[in-house]
Parts: structure tokens; sequence; C-alpha cells
């Protein structure tokens, strides 16, 4: 059975996280935690760091497909202050992707707990 975590569009949300988010989240993943689900094919949107960079992108069985690399905390976390769950919701994308288990504001404040 395919698990499938997509966004309630319902609750769609245009509030940017702000720093104090992001940078717990930066924390976490400087710390080894991995923001992302881990099971067959496609698996949504995740975050991880290794050293200095960060990364945001596709996960595909558990493995990230091509992210977006950024090269040092403060791109990071300037960046992620500035989105909000709207933002990171892929409503471009083909309906596939729009809303399936992308970065929430829930999803986030979940893995800093």
């Amino acid at each position: 059975m395919e698990q499938k975590h997509y966004l309630d569009l319902s609750d769609e949300n245009t509030e940017a996280f702000g720093g104090r988010i992001a940078n717990l989240v930066a924390d976490k993943l400087q710390s080894g935690d991995i923001l992302g689900y881990s099971h067959r094919d496609y698996c949504g949107m995740g975050m991880k760091a290794d050293n200095h960079r960060f990364f945001y992108g596709e996960i595909y069985d558990g493995d990230f497909d091509d992210p977006r690399i950024f090269e040092n905390r403060d791109l990071f976390v300037t960046w992620l202050a500035a989105q909000s769950t709207a933002s990171l919701a892929r409503l471009d994308d083909e309906e596939f992707y729009v809303g399936n288990q992308v970065i929430t504001r829930k999803r986030l404040l979940e893995f800093i707990e």
C-alpha cells in the first residue's frame, strides 16, 4: 500500500516561516537529522545537511534526486525563513506533485519538537 501525504489545500498558509523556525530547522539538520519520508517511489520533498551545505529537493526511494544546494547555513536560513506552506506546496507543478508530501509549517514544527 502506497502511503501519500497530501497537503489539504484548504489549509494553505502564506505566512512566512520566519527566522526562528528556519534556525531551529537548520540546527536539527546540522545535527544529522533528515526531514523527509523514506519509502518506495516518490517520497515528496525533503531537507538535509552535510558539513556546511544544506539540501532541499525531491526524494525518490529514500534518496535525494538533484536537490537545490545551499552552500552555507546563512543562505539556507534566509531562504527558508521567507518560505511558507503555500510557497512550498508546488502549486504550479503537475497535478501529482501539488501538495504531495511537501514541506509545510506543520511538518517543520513536528521536525523541530
